[in-house]
């Protein structure tokens, strides 16, 4: 296999997977011959179109590394500095920067329309935030949403393929039609996610969101009638349950407080009901069972009152909206670097000329004018610097250099249960992926050895120095360690910086080895946040920021550490991301307790009982039962003292 059709032969075998003809896929985005060119890798110009095309094949990308060049990757930059500013409630600026962009972007090059969408999405969003009418927003939601599907509202939604962005503008122009209609339409929708095959990273972005909007309609329209009967709250709470697991299965907060909400006010009326002789729904239950099944129901109601309370005190503490209030989640692209900035940087990391890289790619000139942002050159030379770089070759790619399905989502999977310490089942998946991806591509044999190294280390099969070792030796793959060592620029892949996170949990804290890895990692992340992009790298700054801060922690720079746990946690809140607020607020509780021990005021008085309740809770909302085992024996620990 040609390593630079990968990705294309990769939409290709989704496509005929599910038996979609290109004539459906492109059907209101772009010509049958944009299809055709992805699929054979001789075209990698609109990244927005890629993006549109793989959600309309159920893939949520939410894992792809995207390069692009200069001109490409600032209108990306432009693009992102919107979202956040919505993100961050800015919205005169967001207004502001939103103008720019259709003066930019929109009234000329244009070519799929989906630019227009764009805008009109996000205008959208700002017009109701500003308190537009109904009426004005109804006319936006459905000029953006007939861009890419004219047909809407002419022709069923099932007969349709639609990406998550197109669901979820028709989830906003549903949202201003009348009450009774809504409910149809929603149901047809919800129906649409659940049929559609979206992979868990895409469905989890709009299947709450869909059930959510439906349930409350239901729920508002029964009450309006006197008519919330325990039949058909329960009929709500199973499409509720399905939303909330959604959520849970992929740590994710999209619309839980609203879901957690709505359940509770639900449950309460059930049991209510229940309780009442005359509204027994089945007179011929016997009175165990219907005993046992309110008690049931009176567990789940308080398990959920629970998470909805603690995530009520987090929100409150640090002054986030617990509604979600703003959809930009959907247009944050992750992992987008520029492909001039990439070379010029890895060159330079690698102690290489300008000569020496380009001998037997391409013209020291074109090599100058790229690095200086004067051209961009053909995909096959990007592509020969990359793999002389340690890079590969895909310039749209995951972790895994493969055209299956199936190994992504092998590798999802490993990386959940891996997390979670299930390491007989990770092994399992780790021994199947290893059959069906091609080991002797750099990149795939680092990712598999990186995992296999760490299981190895979970089990206490390697010493400090024999996991070091490996983990260098795997790195070493794509990138000589002590390229990154010394000083300068870096540009390193997702999997470069797991590598060297991994590397310093058996680092000396108080090293000048440590001291380096820190300083550099800090750095590279202080480009996003200088330039108002965090939220499209926070999955590997959440990752790699806990680790930091809590070496901080451990040499005693609790104000420092203190600082790292703040944006972990508020990161967290802002982007609706679960599984590291337990890690922030857990590293914060231990923070406290250390300046206690040492008689270091502190600014604010922590109960440990209710701090670690709080990690306690989120871990088991979240499924992480690894964590959930460890603060229960520390709250018993606390409770014995």
């Amino acid at each position: 296999m040609e390593k630079k059709k990968i990705f294309g032969d990769y939409v290709n075998a989704i496509r005929k997977e599910k038996h979609i003809s290109m004539n459906v896929l492109c059907d209101g985005i772009c010509n049958i011959q944009d299809i055709y060119n992805i699929e054979n890798s001789d075209w990698n110009k609109d990244m927005f179109l890629q993006e549109t095309i793989l959600e309309r094949l159920g893939v949520g990308a939410e894992d792809y590394e995207y390069f692009l060049f200069y001109e490409e990757y600032k209108r990306w930059i432009d693009r992102h500095q919107i979202l956040h500013s919505i993100i961050f409630e800015k919205f005169q600026e967001a207004g502001r920067l939103l103008e720019e962009y259709f003066c930019n972007y929109v009234n000329e090059g244009d070519k799929y329309g989906l630019e227009r969408q764009f805008y009109l999405s996000m205008l959208g969003q700002l017009e109701r935030c500003r308190g537009k009418s109904e009426e004005v927003l109804s006319d936006i939601f459905h000029e953006a949403i007939r861009i890419t599907v004219p047909m809407y509202g002419e022709k069923p939604i099932a007969d349709m393929v639609l990406s998550i962005k197109e669901l979820n503008l028709m989830l906003e122009a549903e949202r201003y039609r009348k009450e009774g209609e809504r409910i149809e339409r929603y149901k047809e929708i919800v129906d649409y996610i659940a049929r559609a095959e979206f992979d868990s990273r895409g469905k989890v972005k709009i299947y709450p969101k869909a059930v959510y909007y439906m349930c409350r309609c239901m729920k508002n329209k029964a009450e309006r009638n006197e008519n919330l009967s325990n039949n058909y709250i329960i009929k709500i709470l199973r499409y509720s349950s399905r939303a909330q697991k959604t959520l849970r299965d992929n740590g994710r907060m999209y619309f839980l407080w609203e879901i957690l909400s709505m359940r509770e006010e639900l449950l309460e009326k059930y049991i209510q009901n229940s309780m009442d002789e005359g509204d027994i729904r089945d007179g011929n239950v016997k009175e165990e069972k219907k005993c046992n099944h309110i008690n049931l129901m009176k567990y789940i109601y308080d398990r959920d009152r629970k998470w909805r309370l603690v995530l009520e005190k987090v929100y409150g503490e640090f002054h986030m909206p617990k509604e979600t209030f703003e959809y930009c989640y959907l247009y944050v692209f992750k992992g987008v670097s520029c492909i001039n900035d990439v070379i010029r940087i890895r060159r330079e990391m690698f102690g290489m000329s300008q000569k020496e890289l380009c001998k037997g790619i391409c013209d020291v000139r074109t090599l100058r004018r790229l690095e200086n942002y004067k051209t961009s050159t053909h995909r096959v030379i990007v592509c020969e610097l990359f793999e002389k770089l340690g890079l590969s070759g895909e310039l749209t790619r995951t972790e895994l250099a493969t055209s299956s399905q199936e190994a992504k989502e092998l590798m999802e999977k490993i990386r959940d249960l891996g997390n979670d310490d299930q390491l007989e089942e990770t092994e399992k998946l780790l021994n199947k992926l290893k059959k069906i991806v091609f080991i002797d591509i750099p990149i795939n044999r680092q990712a598999v050895m990186r995992k296999e190294i760490l299981i190895q280390r979970k089990k206490k099969a390697l010493t400090n120095k024999e996991y070091y070792r490996q983990m260098k030796k795997a790195l070493e793959l794509t990138l000589p360690y002590e390229y990154f060592i010394k000083e300068g620029d870096k540009y390193l892949t997702n999997e470069e910086q797991s590598f060297i996170q991994n590397m310093m949990k058996v680092m000396k804290e108080d090293s000048e080895e440590m001291s380096i890895c820190i300083r550099h990692l800090e750095k590279i992340y202080q480009f996003y946040i200088d330039n108002e992009i965090q939220e499209t790298v926070f999955g590997m700054y959440e990752f790699i920021m806990c680790q930091i801060g809590s070496i901080w922690g451990n040499l005693g720079e609790h104000d420092k550490a203190d600082e790292y746990n703040r944006q972990i946690i508020e990161g967290c809140l802002r982007f609706r991301r679960l599984k590291a607020l337990q890690d922030g607020l857990y590293d914060r509780w231990w923070n406290y307790s250390e300046r206690k021990k040492k008689g270091i005021d502190v600014e604010k008085e922590l109960n440990d009982e209710e701090e670690l309740t709080a990690c306690l809770l989120i871990s088991r909302l979240c499924k992480l039962k690894y964590s959930e085992k460890f603060y229960r024996k520390k709250l018993k620990l606390i409770k014995s003292k």
